[in-house]
Parts: C-alpha cells; structure tokens; sequence
C-alpha cells in the first residue's frame, strides 16, 4: 500500500499523544520507511518535519523497504504487526538504549503504527463501554502465608458462585487487574468461582517485610513462582482449582501441572511455550539498568497488543505495567525466558489427571518459534491441546475480552467436565 508521506508528517506533527511521549526531548529524528525518508525536529514535545538533512541525527527510526512492504499491509504476516516484534527481522531504533530509546520508547512505536495506519487506513477501534459493566462486581481481600521463611501479604480478588474454583495468574510484571473482564462475565460467574491473585511484589502485594528487596536485583525463579501458588491455594483452601495463566503465568500452567497435580485440577496455558531455547539471546538486565524506569516495559507491551482489539483496553495495558515496580517484570522475566524447559520434565505431566490446554494468540511472538511454542508442547505431551485464536495476540484476556471469551469458556467447560 502507498504511503503519503506529506500526509503522514502533517499527522505527526499534530499527533498530541506524540507530543506528550516527546517531552524533554531535544534533537532530530530520522524516520526511514521504506522508501519514505524525513526527519522530525524535535523541542520539548514540539514536532516539526523536514525533509531528511546531512546532519547526524539524534535518533534514527527505520524499517527496511522489504520489510515495510510486508508490515504496510490491512493483515501483516506474525511479527509484522508492531515496531516490537517487526525489530526480530531488521527494524531498528538506533540510539543508545537506556538515555534515549527507553524513555522514548512509546513516541517511537508510535511513529510506526502512526506511519502504518496512514499507508493502510487502519483505525483505532472504540467502545463506549465495559462489556460486562452490570457484574462487575468482584470482592477483593488478602490472605496470609509463609513462603521459605517470609510471610506473604497476598491481594486477590473473586467474583461468580459457581462449583468449580478457577485461579488466574497474570502475566510477568503485571497484576489481576489484567482479568478485571474475565472476572465480570456473567456467564462464567454462574459456573465458576473466579479468582484473580496479585503475586508478591505486584499490584496490592507489597513486598513481604524482611525481603529487602532494595539490597539486590530480583529474581523469581520457578519453584518460588510455584511456591506462591500452591501456597496461596493451601491458604485460602481452595479445591483444586482450574488454574489459568497469560505468559509467565502460561508457562507456570504447564509446570504446575508437571510439579503439583496436586494442587490443581488442570490447567490453561495462555501463550505458554514448551521450551525458549530460540529465545536465549534477550536481553533481560536492560530493564534493569535504574535510568530505565517501568515506562519503557509498558510502552513495549503496549505495542505488542492486538492490532484489532479496542484502544482503551490496550492502553490499559500499559498502565498495569507502568504503574507496577520497574524491577518486578525483568525478575518474572528471568523465569519466563531461562527458567522454563519442558524437555527437561514435561514427562512428568500426566494430562489424564490433569487436563492442560494451550490457548495461543494468532499474533503472539511465539507463533515465531513452532520448535519452541505451544505446538511444540503438545506434539510432546501426550493428551495435552494446543488451540490458535486467531487475530490474538500476547494479552487477549485483557486487552480483547469479548475475542477471548470462547476460547476460555470451552477449555474451561472441557477440562471441569473431565
């Protein structure tokens, strides 16, 4: 599709989230794409354009003509939806990262999916309302447990009636606040009893006292992951509830299935991979560097969203993240990408105890990766599912509720029934 590129420069110079996402920021912005090159002068949030100058720019923003022809298009292939993921195959933000590419990191993408929209015309999609507003009703409360000799102050919070518990995890530096829909369905209140955790050290669990969290890098690791949740469930007495986790908390399902069958009675993987072993080269310890703070993860989520679901429950993603600890997403993260290997103990997973279905976003990054996702895991695990939703992507229960709602319902109808 053709890009106008007058157009698009008009668009961003009038672009009032831009110029928010821009402040403090002094310097020349060269945008490359594909064959549409210009330069955004900036001043404390003022954005001017011109046409591309000989002087070293501040920050370069450039996708290559080949791959631009791919992400310009109403329906990208996976990876090509975003700025994010577009940068595994050459896209590029060149700067240096913690001083100018972090703070910035919103304003950037934005350019992208601004440039984007204006080539395909593609437009943000509104709703007017929360689409269970009238059972919106959770009731939130903590609950006490120790946990290798600390004593866990731990928020959750729990809507429906039903007979069967189901207990959701969020996903790596978020909190329950991510099921705040999923929660509120009407439907699956009359089922199910919905329960949402905060994870020490995220939303309304504060750190546990003699932690002394600010003396070191945190770290989760998977055994205290599983920790928490066998002894959140021991504590508040749950029956062995269905046990439902986005990310992190998808690769938490399958190893809780693999370690404590007896804690749960099964288990949805949302984004959960077998394995991460294409994965080893990120990055984690740059969320940790203190001049980056917790917006550079949310504007990273943010853009990782899905590309059909509605603005305002995308952004709420990012505000979960901002708004949560900057040091808590690369500690969860550590488990996610380098604590997780099911080649090392799927075998331990007996899916005619303990059902486990994989529920994956058409537009997750690990859609990337066959050998390594989700389809991987149930070519390997003998009886366990591994189920697509297309047009998805990695936050579906949050930020597309209405698209995730099926999905959900029918692996959680199907694993109560057996």
């Amino acid at each position: 599709m053709t890009l106008d590129g007058a157009q698009l420069r008009k668009t961003l110079e009038a672009d009032r989230e831009l110029a928010v996402r821009l402040k403090a920021f002094r310097g020349i912005v060269r945008v490359t794409l594909g064959p549409t090159v210009f330069d955004l002068v900036v001043d404390d949030g003022a954005v001017s354009s011109s046409d591309a100058a000989e002087a070293e720019p501040t920050v370069g923003v450039t996708i290559p003509t080949e791959l631009w022809d791919l992400m310009a298009v109403e329906k990208p292939q996976v990876g090509l939806e975003c700025m994010t993921s577009a940068q595994v195959f050459g896209a590029t933000i060149d700067a240096d990262w913690p001083t100018l590419v972090a703070p910035y990191l919103g304003a950037w993408n934005r350019i992208v999916r601004l440039g984007v929209d204006a080539a395909t015309g593609r437009h943000e999609i509104v709703v007017d309302a929360d689409p269970f507003a009238d059972s919106d009703d959770p009731v939130g409360r903590y609950v006490r447990f120790d946990v290798d000799g600390l004593e866990h102050r731990v928020y959750y919070e729990t809507a429906g009636r039903g007979p069967v518990p189901v207990l959701f995890m969020h996903t790596a530096g978020a909190d329950g606040r991510q099921y705040r829909h999923v929660l509120a369905d009407p439907a699956l209140q009359e089922k199910y009893t919905l329960i949402a955790i905060d994870l020490p050290y995220h939303g309304k669990s504060l750190p546990p006292l003699g932690s002394r969290w600010w003396e070191k890098d945190l770290k989760f690791d998977k055994a205290q992951l599983m920790a928490w949740i066998t002894g959140f469930i021991a504590a508040t007495e749950l029956d062995r509830p269905i046990f439902v986790g986005c990310s992190v908390g998808g690769q938490l399902a399958s190893d809780l299935c693999a370690h404590h069958p007896e804690a749960i009675r099964g288990a949805v993987g949302v984004n959960g991979l077998y394995h991460m072993e294409s994965w080893q080269g990120f990055d984690n310890d740059r969320f940790r560097d203190p001049r980056v703070a917790a917006g550079a993860v949310g504007s990273t989520m943010f853009d990782v969203t899905g590309m059909d679901a509605p603005e305002d429950f995308r952004r709420e993603v990012e505000w979960i993240y901002t708004t949560n600890h900057r040091d808590v997403y690369p500690a969860d993260n550590d488990y996610f990408m380098f604590g997780h290997d099911l080649r090392v103990d799927g075998h331990l997973i007996d899916t005619a105890k303990t059902p486990l279905i994989i529920l994956t976003g058409e537009y997750d990054i690990s859609m990337l990766t066959p050998d390594d996702n989700g389809s991987a895991l149930a070519a390997n695990i003998p009886g366990a599912e591994f189920i697509v939703m297309p047009g998805l992507s990695h936050f579906t229960p949050s930020d597309d509720p209405e698209g995730f709602r099926p999905h959900l319902t029918a692996a959680l109808d199907r694993i109560a029934a057996s």
